[in-house]
């Protein structure tokens, strides 16, 4: 999959599948009832936030004083980095709108 070492590509691959299987139980949600509720929107974007660490795994195993390095992004973190808000506003709206409603 992705990442310099192998102990990302591991991480990355068991990522990639779980976010699978969290769109698989999306999808048989939307299946079974027949829209689109605010949980499957949640599901949704629980499923970019996984992919969002997925495709950048070397993230999760920085340290502190990495993470803040001043650096370019290559077009692969800039794609993840999109991922992540999405996915984070996704779940933030599904969250509200079932507690809300």
């Amino acid at each position: 999959m992705f990442g310099p070492k192998l102990k990302h590509r591991v991480f990355s691959s068991l990522l990639f599948c779980l976010a699978a299987a969290v769109l698989g139980n999306v999808m048989l949600e939307i299946y079974e009832q027949g829209t689109v509720t605010f949980k499957t929107l949640s599901g949704f974007g629980a499923v970019l936030f996984v992919l969002s660490i997925a495709i950048i795994p070397e993230f999760a195993f920085l340290k502190l004083a990495d993470a803040f390095k001043v650096r370019r992004k290559s077009r692969r973190e800039k794609i993840s980095e999109r991922f992540l808000y999405s996915g984070m506003v996704m779940v933030c709206i599904g969250f509200m709108g079932r507690f809300l409603l």
